[in-house]
């Protein structure tokens, strides 16, 4: 079931992001920082966050367990897609398909037309199924996450109803 995420989620969505990075960036971020300071700081980023009123935050919940979810900052133009984790038991599952197709949708609904997002280069199961559901790749580029250095690609859908699969 997908649903609007509500207060009473923002543990659950800190645990699973925690969950999900360390899963996918074992070795691209650093052992330290995916120690207690990768929980400190979802932590401090859910719990207790205002999402803006025209943001879309939704949970993918299977019998009371949040499992997945997005986070769309739809102030951004165009929208940006700043997290889509779902918990690693539960990868290629079909729960990042349906949550992002959903998020497309809420996004039409308010008048989007595109939606973007950044994956780490060498995250290649993000990056694979970013080109599965057919977001446009730019050109890596040199951030740091945390404090740590990555390589990135902008990702984006100009095509809504397409990722909505309309």
């Amino acid at each position: 079931m997908i649903r609007n995420a509500q207060t009473s989620d923002m543990d659950a969505i800190a645990a699973l992001q925690v969950q999900s990075w360390r899963a996918a960036y074992q070795g691209l971020l650093s052992d330290d920082y995916l120690g207690q300071p990768v929980v400190d700081d979802l932590r401090a980023k859910w719990v207790g966050m205002d999402v803006p009123k025209d943001d879309i935050l939704l949970v993918h919940e299977t019998h009371g367990t949040v499992n997945g979810f997005i986070y769309v900052m739809c102030s951004r133009t165009p929208a940006y897609i700043d997290n889509l984790h779902v918990s690693p038991d539960q990868k290629r599952s079909g729960i990042g398909k349906v949550l992002m197709q959903e998020a497309a949708r809420r996004l039409i609904a308010q008048g989007g037309t595109s939606v973007s997002l950044t994956v780490i280069t060498d995250n290649l199961p993000a990056v694979n199924f970013y080109d599965k559901m057919r977001g446009e790749r730019g050109p890596a580029q040199d951030e740091k996450l945390y404090g740590d250095p990555v390589k990135t690609y902008p990702v984006t859908w100009y095509d809504l109803h397409a990722l909505a699969g309309q």
